[in-house]
């Protein structure tokens, strides 16, 4: 025994343990407490070595952590609690271990795997809880609240809190303040969050505090789920801030600004632009000028340059602040006396970026001097289309659409003025097209607007109801050229705004010109909220006429994007009248007997819901359980729309749902689409769950998967996404074909033939080949067409893209 003991060292200890084990375990069923305590120590310190032998007893264990003296139930407990973890069953031994009192010590300087697992698994049944909780406090009719677990109601909360809490502390003392603020956001306790922050600010420097303050604002838009929560967290983080700034301590302004934009305080991002400027930081302060217009919010940019000092106006030609005009303007700032002319000059400049055009020009002057656009291109293809394309005019506007989207804001229309016979091939709605594709290659060029369209201008009111498509592309243009919101001028916007109400109330009687008035309309004074506009174009949606009423319901969802459930407007008065709106629409979307004019207002009620998240819910779900499946359809861009870039896993569940089982294919289309839309901020999730639709049996879920691949991965160039689709470009399907050339077009957006493993060259000639092939279905020849032109668009010098550069 002697030398298998000297061979196996370990086994001595091992057998005496397991020994003492069976002895202890006996002597609980002793009916002296004394006996049972004596044990119940004992086997707590080797428990962790013979938990094998002690686990057929966890019966008796647990009755006497249940029933027990108050002596023996808390190392009975501390004993199951250990053996379950063994078992890997972390919540049995959490709702143990909680009930152990003292032998379950958070706070204890050595850490153990068994209290860093238990405590891992307090903070995912905590969060569980508190999320649980939130549900309930703020469910509504369509919601369920998730019912707890047989486990999770035996396990009481208070002493759950209590060891999170204890958790809590142990961050703090440690200097883990990062931690702290995950589990806090990740439950929805926004009070905690402030004390956390708090306590860092005592605790650490001012250096720490702005690291700990990035971190928690970058959680806070990335991580939190709920818009009300992340609008609590955000404004304790910006509260935060400003203490930081007002003591003098060093902070990311960017940061600031971003987290007061989020909340829509106008007041304060004027304030920190204005101390910025007279603090000598002016090149910080045009920057964040730069920030807020590329975010694109023209109501709020409108707002902050209202908010900053103007000189009096009898000392300028012009007054920058007469352009704004919003239903909820702010009182415009006089001028400071005590402002010196150098101060003045700044404010100048400020105002030039925010209202005055400046980024636009830039952007101009950029695409048109670095414009790359091969004009060979568009002659091989009108080659290709002459010689073996007929006389198709679904190919030739296909054609004039991919001239559009190569040469995008580059004001190149060389190509056009050189085929005009070409060009006047158009008929009928090709023409529309054709006119409106000026506005995409002179967008933003608004100073000779006026000038380049005026051939196509209406002149005067139209009597008639036929014709009209020349018109009416012309006024969509004039939109599309104004409609880059606050990177134009607000002077130009205003004017423009004028002239295109002007005929949008005049030429009711032509139905394709009141068309495009209205989508003009809408697209420069998009984000406004002007109720005026919405009441003249409702007045146009109420003639009933199927192709005016669709533009007028996409046309008042632009207005009013992202208001449904806004509670931020500044008049009550208007909030009401916009509740009246919704209601309208709704009604009317369901007495119509024009399905044009139904998906039309469907959409519109979709842009309405752009980024109000939770707000939505209603009015989506309203939509999702109707009838009419183009009011679904509505509702799948709806919901991707309020959820857009957030990751909400709920918006997920439900648009795979409306996927696979909808009877309506477009509906399931567009709910797939949509997960694009959701996930654009992680864009590599959509390949995973997209994977198994491409294999569907229903083409269009095929054509939806293509199409939400190449949406998300655009220009990433991304091999795996273009493997996924390479078997798509030969589906029997001929929109299927479609989809999938469009998708590898837009991956392959600003990627070079080295960069791609030598395939885009050969996709190239491909599309060439798809193009002059007599045999190639028309629909498949459109989606070879327009990929043509989405690869190089904009000059070679754009690509799609969801987000601004601040997210």
């Amino acid at each position: 025994m002697a030398t298998l003991a000297a061979i196996l060292p370990h086994a001595v200890p091992q057998t005496s343990s397991t020994s003492a084990a069976a002895g202890l375990l006996a002597m609980l069923s002793e009916p002296s407490p004394t006996l049972q305590s004596a044990a119940l120590t004992r086997l707590l310190a080797i428990v962790d070595t013979s938990w094998h032998m002690v686990a057929p007893h966890l019966p008796e264990l647990e009755e006497l952590a249940e029933n027990g003296s108050s002596k023996n139930k808390d190392v009975a407990a501390a004993v199951a609690s250990r053996v379950f973890f063994h078992l890997e069953e972390p919540t049995q031994a959490l709702r143990l271990a909680l009930e152990s009192g003292k032998y379950f010590d958070v706070l204890a300087e050595e850490r153990s795997l068994y209290v860093e697992t238990l405590v891992s698994e307090a903070i995912a049944r905590y969060i569980q809880l508190r999320r649980a909780a939130y549900e309930q406090a703020n469910s509504s009719t369509t919601s369920t609240v998730p019912t707890p677990t047989s486990t999770e109601e035996t396990m009481d909360p208070e002493k759950l809190s209590r060891v999170v809490h204890e958790m809590f502390e142990r961050c703090y003392r440690d200097g883990e303040y990062n931690h702290a603020l995950g589990v806090a956001l990740e439950s929805y306790e926004t009070p905690k969050v402030s004390e956390i922050l708090q306590r860092c600010a005592a605790d650490q420097s001012p250096a720490d505090l702005e690291v700990t303050l990035q971190h928690a604002l970058e959680a806070c838009v990335n991580l939190v789920s709920k818009k009300s929560v992340r609008n609590k967290a955000l404004g304790i983080i910006a509260v935060e801030y400003t203490k930081l700034s007002r003591k003098g301590g060093k902070y990311n302004v960017t940061s600031l600004v971003k987290c007061q934009q989020l909340l829509g305080n106008v007041a304060d991002v004027a304030e920190v632009i204005l101390g910025l400027l007279d603090g000598g930081e002016e090149l910080m302060a045009f920057q964040l000028c730069f920030d807020l217009v590329d975010n694109g919010d023209l109501n709020f940019v409108q707002k902050v340059s209202a908010l900053l000092p103007s000189k009096p106006a009898q000392n300028e030609g012009t007054d920058v602040d007469e352009t704004v005009s919003t239903d909820d303007a702010v009182e415009v700032t006089t001028a400071d006396p005590t402002r010196t002319p150098e101060s003045y000059t700044l404010l100048k400049q400020a105002q030039s970026i925010l209202i005055g055009g400046f980024p636009g020009e830039l952007s101009l002057s950029f695409l048109h001097r670095n414009s790359n656009s091969d004009k060979l291109i568009m002659e091989s293809l009108k080659k290709n289309l002459d010689e073996k394309g007929g006389r198709n005019s679904v190919l030739h506007n296909c054609a004039v659409v991919s001239h559009a989207y190569l040469n995008a804001g580059t004001t190149n229309d060389t190509f056009l003025r050189d085929h005009l016979d070409w060009m006047r091939k158009a008929s009928n709605w090709a023409k529309f097209s054709a006119t409106t594709s000026l506005g995409v290659l002179h967008a933003g060029h608004t100073t000779e607007a006026m000038t380049l369209l005026e051939p196509y201008l209406p002149q005067a009111p139209s009597t008639s109801a036929a014709g009209g498509y020349a018109e009416g592309g012309s006024l969509y243009a004039l939109g599309l050229i104004h409609g880059q919101n606050s990177a134009i001028s607000s002077s130009k916007q205003v004017e423009v705004s004028s002239f295109l109400r002007e005929h949008l109330r005049t030429n009711h009687a032509n139905e394709v010109i009141s068309h495009g008035a209205a989508l003009g309309v809408g697209l420069v004074n998009m984000g406004t909220g002007s109720m005026e506009v919405v009441n003249e174009l409702k007045e146009l949606l109420y003639t009933d006429s199927a192709v005016a009423g669709e533009a007028a319901g996409l046309a008042i969802g632009m207005v009013l994007v992202g208001t449904v459930g806004d509670g931020t407007s500044s008049d009550p008065a208007t909030a009401e009248e916009r509740k009246e709106i919704l209601g309208e629409l709704k009604n009317y979307a369901r007495e119509t007997q024009h399905e044009k004019i139904i998906r039309g207002v469907s959409m519109g009620l979709a842009l309405m819901c752009y980024g109000c998240e939770e707000n939505a819910d209603v009015l989506i779900e309203e939509m999702r359980s109707d009838r009419d499946p183009v009011l679904r359809y509505g509702a799948a861009y709806a919901l991707s729309l309020a959820y857009c870039g957030t990751g909400s896993n709920k918006a997920i569940r439900m648009l795979l749902h409306t996927a696979v089982s909808d009877v309506n294919d477009d509906v399931r289309m567009a709910a797939v689409i949509g997960l694009a839309f959701v996930l654009f901020k992680t864009p590599g999730r959509v390949p995973q769950l997209v994977r198994l639709l491409l294999e569907s049996f229903n083409p269009h879920v095929r054509y939806a998967s293509c199409m939400a691949v190449g949406i998300a991965m655009s220009g990433s160039g991304d091999a795996e996404s273009i493997a996924m689709l390479e078997p798509m470009l030969d589906d029997m399907t001929d929109y299927v074909r479609q989809g999938a050339l469009l998708a590898t077009s837009m991956i392959y957006m600003q990627q070079s033939d080295a960069s791609c493993g030598k395939k885009l060259k050969l996709f190239r000639e491909r599309l060439v080949n798809i193009t002059g092939d007599k045999h190639m279905s028309t629909l498949t020849k459109m989606g070879a067409i327009l990929g043509t032109g989405l690869m190089d668009v904009g000059g070679r010098n754009c690509e799609l893209n969801m987000a601004s550069r601040n997210g």
